[in-house]
Protein backbone atom coordinates (compact mmCIF):
# COMPACT_ATOMS: atom_id res chain seq x y z
CA UNK A 1 0.00 0.00 0.00
CA UNK A 2 1.30 3.44 -0.92
CA UNK A 3 0.45 6.26 1.49
CA UNK A 4 1.18 9.93 0.89
CA UNK A 5 1.44 12.44 3.72
CA UNK A 6 1.06 16.09 2.75
CA UNK A 7 2.15 18.95 4.97
CA UNK A 8 3.39 22.48 4.57
CA UNK A 9 6.91 21.72 3.36
CA UNK A 10 7.07 17.93 3.59
CA UNK A 11 9.54 17.97 6.45
CA UNK A 12 7.36 17.80 9.54
CA UNK A 13 5.67 14.62 8.32
CA UNK A 14 8.92 12.92 7.32
CA UNK A 15 9.46 11.51 10.79
CA UNK A 16 5.86 10.29 10.96
CA UNK A 17 6.21 8.65 7.53
CA UNK A 18 9.25 6.66 8.68
CA UNK A 19 7.49 5.61 11.86
CA UNK A 20 4.39 4.51 9.92
CA UNK A 21 6.50 2.38 7.56
CA UNK A 22 8.19 0.71 10.51
CA UNK A 23 4.89 0.04 12.32
CA UNK A 24 3.38 -1.42 9.12
CA UNK A 25 6.14 -4.04 9.07
CA UNK A 26 6.79 -3.56 5.38
CA UNK A 27 3.15 -3.58 4.28
CA UNK A 28 3.11 0.16 3.49
CA UNK A 29 5.34 2.61 1.70
CA UNK A 30 4.82 6.04 3.21
CA UNK A 31 6.19 9.22 1.65
CA UNK A 32 5.88 12.82 2.83
CA UNK A 33 5.58 15.77 0.47
CA UNK A 34 4.97 19.46 0.76
CA UNK A 35 1.82 21.10 -0.53
CA UNK A 36 3.79 22.60 -3.42
CA UNK A 37 5.03 19.24 -4.72
CA UNK A 38 2.53 16.51 -3.86
CA UNK A 39 0.75 16.72 -7.25
CA UNK A 40 3.90 15.44 -8.97
CA UNK A 41 3.74 12.18 -6.97
CA UNK A 42 0.11 11.01 -7.15
CA UNK A 43 0.74 7.96 -9.34
CA UNK A 44 0.14 4.63 -7.55
CA UNK A 45 -0.98 6.31 -4.32
CA UNK A 46 -3.72 4.47 -2.40
CA UNK A 47 -4.54 7.21 0.12
CA UNK A 48 -3.47 10.75 1.01
CA UNK A 49 -3.24 12.00 4.59
CA UNK A 50 -3.26 15.75 5.17
CA UNK A 51 -1.26 17.18 8.06
CA UNK A 52 -3.14 19.28 10.62
CA UNK A 53 -1.13 22.40 9.80
CA UNK A 54 -2.63 22.50 6.28
CA UNK A 55 -6.09 21.08 6.93
CA UNK A 56 -7.49 24.19 5.22
CA UNK A 57 -6.09 22.69 1.97
CA UNK A 58 -8.15 19.48 2.37
CA UNK A 59 -10.84 20.31 -0.23
CA UNK A 60 -8.29 21.45 -2.83
CA UNK A 61 -6.23 18.28 -2.33
CA UNK A 62 -9.38 16.14 -2.53
CA UNK A 63 -10.40 17.85 -5.78
CA UNK A 64 -6.92 17.46 -7.26
CA UNK A 65 -6.47 13.82 -6.26
CA UNK A 66 -9.50 12.44 -8.08
CA UNK A 67 -10.25 8.79 -7.17
CA UNK A 68 -7.76 8.79 -4.27
CA UNK A 69 -9.21 8.86 -0.74
CA UNK A 70 -8.05 11.90 1.25
CA UNK A 71 -8.15 12.11 5.05
CA UNK A 72 -7.13 14.73 7.58
CA UNK A 73 -4.71 13.44 10.20
CA UNK A 74 -6.12 13.80 13.70
CA UNK A 75 -4.11 16.60 15.36
CA UNK A 76 -3.70 14.67 18.63
CA UNK A 77 -2.41 11.57 16.84
CA UNK A 78 -0.15 13.72 14.69
CA UNK A 79 1.24 15.63 17.67
CA UNK A 80 2.07 12.42 19.52
CA UNK A 81 3.36 10.73 16.32
CA UNK A 82 0.91 7.86 16.96
CA UNK A 83 1.75 5.97 13.79
CA UNK A 84 -0.17 2.87 14.88
CA UNK A 85 -3.48 4.73 15.33
CA UNK A 86 -3.02 6.66 12.10
CA UNK A 87 -2.40 3.41 10.21
CA UNK A 88 -5.51 1.87 11.79
CA UNK A 89 -7.51 4.83 10.46
CA UNK A 90 -6.03 4.22 7.00
CA UNK A 91 -6.84 0.50 7.10
CA UNK A 92 -10.38 1.25 8.28
CA UNK A 93 -10.90 3.82 5.52
CA UNK A 94 -9.69 1.46 2.81
CA UNK A 95 -11.88 -1.37 4.12
CA UNK A 96 -9.14 -3.71 5.19
CA UNK A 97 -7.33 -4.85 8.25
CA UNK A 98 -3.72 -4.34 9.08
CA UNK A 99 -2.91 -7.69 7.49
CA UNK A 100 -3.28 -6.33 3.96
Amino acid sequence: MNIMLVCNAGMSTGMLAKKMEKVSEGKCKVKAYGIAEYMDHLENINIILVGPQIRFEYEDIKNTAVNIPVLNIDPMKYGSMDAESILKTVYDELGGGNDE
